[in-house]
């Protein structure tokens, strides 16, 4: 009999798990058919986009990794580094290769990780809270405005986190013995590489590793020291295949006081509130909040009980270092964060329910998701689904790289907030300015790099007007020799000839009418 009773049991399970897959697989297609259907033509102004798409037509083009075309300037550290890290502009170069510089291949690539992403979440948590509500996490953290948003950048943060989680899940699952134990570290380390040669903060995996190797085994494991060696390796490889640039993260390590601590402890804190009630205040967003702050504290204090995981392990080196990092970073920095605060919470939720009234506990996940649909809701209500309206989306600013193009030398360097973006839509050199330094800064700048042009615009004022006003201060020193309703273009007169600066990028193979789109 308990053997007829076992078999029933394990294949209530069976069917249990199975229409869990087929709800989760469901959830997956619909978040996939909405992100997918509203991808947006354009790009927002920030261009760290240009540097990796530069990248990915370097790498398909066979120039030097590195060659750009955006000249370093140190007073302005946190504006780009010299160059970004290999892997995501890897894989951005198939779809560059195929499309250009159309941007819309990129994005829907975007989509991709982050539904990859999902999958990895769902593995990694789904036996923890069970499938009704690891189904709610995905719904929370499938449909937020946040992700939505984010996947219309052109930026390495959705491939990082599906690194993340992916190292995670090999990390959680993999054995440590057995005969093949070392191809699965193996793995675990190539993923690990990948998250490093994504983003730099990468390196927080590594250390996360080592971290819970220490605290649960009091050693350094032979998985996770076969698994890290194997990632120093495929970095040191990196380092030879792109070879040095000027500039890198180390510099800004000397920028790092009390003060960009404490305030970077309070952004990260205000972004990761302003996740739940998709950046909308009003009263029902503080009531949201009221809700959602003490499930989180449940679900620590459940967690702890449990004992320290390989998640907490990965997130605590990661968060340290965002805080410890002089320059804030926005939601898109914590977004490995996000899952695991939203599984804290539904683990908070689900243990009280189960507690005060068992019956009850899937209700309360519903009402937990219809309470969050009102403030995304709100969110998705203010945000635009149109084409982005600016960088290659506004038609002003293809004007200007098409003047750039043909009534500049290809060997001009030029001065432009968005450095970068301009050198990738024009061919040309271009560096950023320090725009909360001096006038008698930015004129001792120009001749060090042999800037021949200077470009304004009103099209946003990031700068807060500070390079029209040197534009004014010194209009015995420039020409303007074009404008549009959007952009000014001046020639520095008397600039060095440039013969001797460094060889500028070649330009791209598309006329501007194939490129900007």
């Amino acid at each position: 009999m308990r053997i007829t009773i076992d078999g029933c049991n394990v294949r209530e399970k069976s069917e249990k798990s199975s229409r869990a897959n087929y709800c989760f697989a469901g959830l997956l297609v619909l978040i996939a058919v909405f992100y997918i259907g509203t991808v947006r033509a354009g790009h927002l102004w920030a261009d760290d986009f240009a540097m990796y798409v530069h990248h990915a037509q370097n790498i398909v083009e066979g120039q030097p990794y590195a060659a750009t075309g955006y000249i370093y300037n140190a007073r302005v550290q946190a504006y780009s580094p010299g160059m970004y890290p290999p892997v995501f502009p890897l894989l951005l170069a198939p779809l560059y290769k195929f499309f250009g510089l159309n941007l819309l291949p990129m994005k829907r690539e975007q989509v991709v990780f982050f539904l990859l992403t999902l999958v990895a979440v769902f593995v990694c948590w789904g036996r923890d809270l069970g499938a009704g509500y690891a189904l709610a996490l995905i719904a929370i953290f499938g449909f937020s405005p946040v992700f939505w948003t984010a996947k219309d950048s052109v930026l390495s943060d959705l491939p990082f986190m599906m690194f993340f989680y992916g190292a995670a899940v090999i990390a959680q699952r993999a054995p440590s013995f057995g005969s093949k134990w070392w191809l699965w570290a193996i793995l675990l380390g190539v993923t690990v590489y990948a998250a490093l040669g994504t983003r730099v903060a990468g390196i927080a995996l590594i250390a996360g590793l080592v971290l819970y190797d220490l605290l649960q085994h009091r050693k350094i494991t032979r998985f996770t020291g076969v698994a890290v060696a194997a990632c120093f390796a495929l970095f040191l490889l990196q380092g030879r295949l792109t070879g040095p640039a000027p500039g890198g993260y180390m510099e800004q390590v000397r920028a790092i006081t009390a003060h960009t601590i404490v305030f970077n402890l309070a952004g990260y804190t205000r972004v990761l509130a302003g996740f739940w009630v998709a950046s909308v205040r009003n009263g029902f967003s503080l009531v949201v909040l009221a809700i959602v702050a003490p499930l989180i504290i449940a679900g620590i204090y459940f967690r702890h009980k449990s004992g320290f995981t390989m998640i907490e392990a990965l997130l605590a080196p990661y968060i340290g270092l965002l805080l410890l990092w002089p320059y804030f970073a926005g939601v898109r920095a914590v977004f490995p964060v996000i899952p695991w605060m939203v599984f804290l919470a539904l683990t908070g939720l689900g243990k009280i329910s189960e507690s005060v009234a068992p019956r009850y506990a899937a209700a309360a996940a519903w009402g937990l998701l219809l309470i969050l649909a009102v403030p995304f809701a709100e969110g998705y209500r203010s945000l635009d689904f149109g084409p982005i309206r600016e960088n290659q989306g506004l038609p002003e600013f293809k004007q200007l790289c098409e003047a750039v193009r043909h009534q500049t030398a290809a060997s001009d360097v030029f001065i432009y907030y968005r450095a970068r973006a301009l050198s990738l839509y024009t061919g040309r050199q271009a560096s950023t300015y320090n725009h909360r330094g001096t006038e008698a800064e930015l004129k001792d700048y120009l001749p060090k790099i042999h800037a021949a042009y200077l470009v304004t615009t009103d099209a946003f004022d990031d700068d807060h007007g500070f390079l029209k006003r040197y534009v004014q201060d010194h209009a015995d020193d420039v020409d303007l020799t074009y404008q549009n309703a959007m952009f000014r273009m001046y020639r520095i007169r008397g600039a060095a000839e440039t013969a001797n600066a460094p060889d500028p990028p070649r330009n791209p193979k598309q006329p501007a009418s194939a490129i900007v789109k």
